[in-house]
């Protein structure tokens, strides 16, 4: 053997001043241990089996001393003179285990030199005590826990244990006659390396949550096809992105393009072709796709391709991204940029309007005081002209106003002044400023005021309100009668203004109150789309409602409800 198979290190060699006597000698007495196994020369010497020492507790038996070593002969040959407890004893030092056996109290009654090493005391310093009390560290550990629980139950059975020293150990123990057995091997680097794979396999874990986050956060997945082997890779939300909650059992390329709009599946066709028929090794797609509820969702997906050696395609990835939202704040966008537009074209409109209105009744002052120098300011002729021009003034005033309102509105500028007063008298008068207005536009002005009607308002925003209101029924209500009335109740005070023309489809009553907003069944009369926005603006900042809806005999009647 070589030179790491002797316990303690070092090897006796050639001790031939030694006493040998052959094992079997016949003065020898048949139930003794034999001192030692004598080689012909040149063989090694090997320790016996390592026993406890005699006992010195009183009432107990001693035993014999043991022989501390046996020879090993030199060669194979010579192995017909070791004794079978020679035997043990040599594979006992040939095992790469460490082995120890413990009697019933727990104490080393045999172990091997990579017990000795592991346990960190020398055998001397054990043999023949507790192995936890040879050496205190081991208080306390699974090893020693386990070891008393085999001596207490009889029973064996296999763990793995750490070393104060940091060393792993797969441990078996084995009850043998009064002995119990422990069979010891060092796992160390393999307990390492199983650690360092959960450790990555764990970091690869969180990876992987993260990156699955990070994909339904921006509402993503990723997905893989290898055509060698037929496999499909989906992420998690792969399905989702398609409209189903739970994954599928399969996906297929079929499935994939009856789910895209007619519109765009021959452009997906063809970029998918062009993979194998045009050696284009990536592509990127953008694609309405049916969810099963029936609404369509935008997708964008971008696949790489992996060919093999001969240029086939090998395996095709890519990543799906749910585009729905910003297709929509595209579209947003594109229709406020055409809202913009069409204002800038109205307003443009509507302010050149009393512009030019206001430039012809000038003219016509002009040419009136040429032609008869002698006309005054109060003449009939003179009068009609000036009146024509306050109502343009007023025209122009009332778009300036709703312009900067709107304005207010936006920024939450929009300020009130609120008292309590009698709303009829606002109404009233109102309407009696638009008599003449609602004469040249050839609209019967008919209303019923219950007054008083108390409340808590804002008056310049009332009348502005009621204005809106007229303005809107005199432009929508083509030529017909105009109501207005104001009832009021315990609770709630009612002013309802009532157009007779085409009315408003219910599917848009709730639309005409949103800015640059008119109806889209009436004639179209001017106007900049903001006084029925602007209505309910005030409305509401008076804790009340406004709300459309179809007048008895037809056309539109717009009702505001306010709070006493």
């Amino acid at each position: 053997m070589g030179e790491s198979g002797r316990p303690g290190g070092g090897r006796k060699r050639g001790r031939r001043d030694r006493r040998r006597e052959p094992p079997d000698s016949p003065g020898a007495p048949a139930s003794a241990t034999p001192a030692g196994l004598t080689p012909p020369d040149g063989q090694e010497t090997f320790p016996a089996p390592m026993r406890l020492a005699p006992s010195s507790e009183p009432g107990r038996p001693s035993e014999p001393p043991l022989a501390v070593t046996t020879e090993l002969p030199a060669h194979a040959a010579d192995e017909v003179g070791l004794s079978a407890e020679a035997r043990l004893c040599v594979l006992q030092e040939m095992m790469g285990e460490a082995f120890f056996a413990l009697d019933a109290h727990g104490r080393v009654r045999e172990l091997n030199t990579h017990a000795a090493a592991l346990l960190g005391v020398s055998a001397e310093q054990v043999r023949g005590q507790e192995p936890w009390l040879a050496q205190p560290e081991l208080s306390g550990t699974v090893l020693h826990e386990r070891l008393m629980t085999a001596l207490t139950t009889r029973e064996g059975g296999r763990f793995l244990a750490e070393l104060p020293s940091r060393t792993w150990l797969e441990v078996t123990v084995r009850v043998v006659g009064d002995e119990t057995w422990v069979l010891a091997t060092d796992i160390t680097q393999r307990q390492h390396a199983e650690n360092e794979v959960a450790r990555t396999e764990e970091r690869f874990r969180q990876l992987g949550e993260r990156f699955q986050v990070a994909l339904d956060s921006a509402q993503m997945a990723v997905w893989e096809t290898n055509l060698v082997t037929g496999q499909v890779f989906r992420s998690e939300a792969h399905d989702r992105l398609y409209g189903y909650a739970q994954p599928q059992a399969e996906w297929t390329h079929e499935k994939f393009l009856a789910s895209i709009h007619p519109e765009d599946r021959a452009e997906v066709e063809a970029q998918v072709a062009a993979l194998f028929t045009r050696h284009v090794d990536a592509y990127t797609s953008t694609f309405r796709t049916c969810w099963p509820d029936g609404s369509w969702h935008w997708l964008t997906s971008r696949a790489t391709v992996i060919r093999d050696a001969t240029g086939n395609v090998a395996v095709v990835r890519g990543a799906i991204l749910d585009i729905t939202a910003l297709k929509e704040t595209e579209a947003a966008l594109q229709q406020a940029v055409r809202t913009r537009d069409d204002f800038l074209s109205m307003a443009s409109h509507e302010l050149r309007t009393p512009l030019t209105s206001l430039r012809l009744q000038l003219q016509l002052l002009r040419r009136l005081g040429a032609s008869t120098p002698g006309a005054t300011l109060g003449s009939d002729k003179v009068a009609g002209k000036l009146d024509n021009t306050e109502r343009q003034l007023r025209r122009l005033g009332a778009l300036v106003d709703n312009l900067l309102d709107v304005s207010r509105i936006q920024t939450g500028k929009l300020d009130f002044q609120f008292a309590d007063g009698d709303l009829a008298g606002v109404v009233s008068d109102v309407v009696s400023r638009f008599a003449e207005e609602a004469r040249l536009a050839g609209v019967r002005l008919d209303s019923h005021v219950d007054a008083p009607a108390p409340c808590r308002f804002d008056r310049l925003r009332m009348e502005q309100v009621v204005s809106n209101l007229l303005t809107n029924a005199f432009r929508y209500g083509t030529g017909k009668p105009v109501k207005v009335s104001l009832t009021h109740a315990p609770d709630r005070t009612r002013l309802v203004v009532q157009d007779s023309g085409p009315g408003i489809p219910a599917a848009d009553r709730d639309r005409v109150f949103e800015r640059f907003t008119q109806g889209d069944n009436a004639q179209r009369r001017g106007g900049l789309g903001l006084g029925l926005h602007i209505v309910r603006q005030i409305i509401d900042a008076h804790g009340g409602r406004v709300h459309v809806e179809e007048a008895p005999g037809g056309g539109a009647a717009f009702v505001v409800d306010l709070p006493r």
